[in-house]
């Protein structure tokens, strides 16, 4: 299983989860877990997916959940889940 880590922040509005599910469903990336807080008008997500079945490479990945975030105007990265975990470890 290839884990991804995906960050997401930005003001609050209609249609950002689906904009974001929609991207993984039509590129077979699989969300495993996912959290979301919202506070006042402002979102904050975090996904772990499953990029098994993602045909592209990490990078245009990132691009295009870049391309995503543009699109609904959040900022939207993506990390190895290893690389992830030794930066947040203690």
């Amino acid at each position: 299983m290839n884990r991804t880590v995906v960050t997401l922040v930005g003001k609050d509005h209609v249609g950002i989860i689906a904009a974001v599910c929609n991207f993984f469903a039509d590129n077979n990336i699989n969300i495993l877990d996912i959290k979301q807080t919202t506070v006042q008008e402002y979102i904050n997500m975090i996904l772990v997916v499953d990029t098994t079945g993602y045909s592209g490479s990490f990078d245009s990945l990132a691009e295009g959940l870049d391309a995503v975030g543009k699109k609904v105007g959040c900022i939207i990265k993506a990390q190895h889940e290893e690389i992830f975990d030794m930066m947040h470890r203690i």
